[in-house]
């Protein structure tokens, strides 16, 4: 086994075991996001539950009690028409405003009460504008991991070439093999041309020229 095959069999190893790595810690901070984003709901639902059921309870008085006030303003009106209780309906009118003002004062301090229990922090809003923050900031740490990963698979491959290649480049170009193709035709242009075979074969020559361009 060759070097650069040990070399990217151990990177592929390292990348490997980094991908393990982050794919338990992400399973790992988003299953602790999902049990803490679970209790702040059941504790904010709970906050307000037993408001909401006396609130529903006072709202169910108030409408209990405001038919019978109007049930009772409807029988004073009746016998102010059929015996003219005037007396009557006078006490039944002030009765009824009377007993209109503490209903409403009633449903205004239902509303407060819900109202105030509603903006108790954190709300529900709030609880996922946090877990978004939260995941935010994971994301940063997951990205960090991600990048040593591709760090790692880019290492399996180096862009420069072997030492091994360079040598034989220099041994081809530098010690004298132009001569030994060009024959007994010494001439410097039949030398360029043996030099430039050399070049053209190896791949130089086109590395040049597209180095060039």
């Amino acid at each position: 086994m060759g070097r650069y095959e040990r070399a990217a069999k151990t990177s592929l190893k390292e990348a490997t075991a980094l991908a393990s790595g982050i794919i338990d810690s992400v399973r790992h901070d988003l299953r602790r996001e999902e049990v803490r984003l679970e209790q702040e709901m059941i504790d904010r639902v709970q906050s307000v539950q037993s408001i909401l059921n006396e609130v529903a309870s006072i709202q169910d008085a108030i409408i209990a009690g405001s038919s019978e006030v109007k049930r009772d303003l409807e029988k004073a009106k009746k016998k102010l028409i059929k015996y003219g209780d005037k007396e009557l309906m006078i006490t039944q009118i002030i009765g009824s405003a009377t007993r209109l003002g503490e209903l409403r004062t009633l449903h205004l301090d239902a509303v407060k009460r819900i109202q105030g229990a509603l903006a108790r922090p954190p709300s529900a809003v709030e609880i996922i504008e946090r877990m978004t923050k939260d995941l935010l900031k994971l994301s940063g740490s997951w990205e960090a991991s991600a990048r040593e990963i591709d760090e790692s698979i880019s290492d399996v491959v180096d862009a420069n070439a072997p030492i091994e290649l360079v040598e034989l480049s220099r041994e081809l170009n530098n010690n004298g093999y132009d001569l030994i193709l060009a024959g007994d035709d010494r001439s410097p242009e039949n030398i360029e041309a043996a030099r430039s075979k050399i070049k053209s074969m190896t791949g130089e020559e086109s590395n040049l020229n597209n180095h060039h361009l």
